[in-house]
């Protein structure tokens, strides 16, 4: 099994054009030396690769912000508490969650 593999934009319309063209997967697999299972998923998702850029979600959750921040999980629970952050409680279960504007607040007013 090949990891991170990086499949060219030029192999991807060429393996779209031999479909068209009408090959089967396993065809196309064996003229350029991958599997039909890669060659299939190639041509249905367009690249196999993922991005290396984060998806942004709007809430934290208090183990990313304690990365964000670099200190223990407990002391954004208790920054938190003592009002120092502001959480809200979200979900069925009330799961602490942090906005990203707080946080830079945050942020700005430690270095200032």
């Amino acid at each position: 099994m090949v990891k991170n593999k990086v499949i060219s934009i030029s192999r991807i319309e060429r393996i779209g054009k031999m479909r068209s063209d009408g090959l089967s997967y396993d065809e196309i697999g064996l003229k350029l030396g991958m599997s039909r299972e890669w060659i299939r998923k190639v041509h249905q998702k367009g690249n196999i690769t993922k991005s290396k850029t984060p998806k942004l979600h709007p809430w934290l959750k208090t183990g990313e912000v304690a990365r964000l921040v670099n200190v223990h999980v407990s002391t954004v629970r208790r920054w938190a508490n003592a009002g120092v952050i502001k959480s809200y409680r979200v979900g069925p279960r009330s799961d602490r969650r942090f906005s990203r504007e707080d946080v830079n607040l945050l942020f700005n007013e430690s270095s200032k």
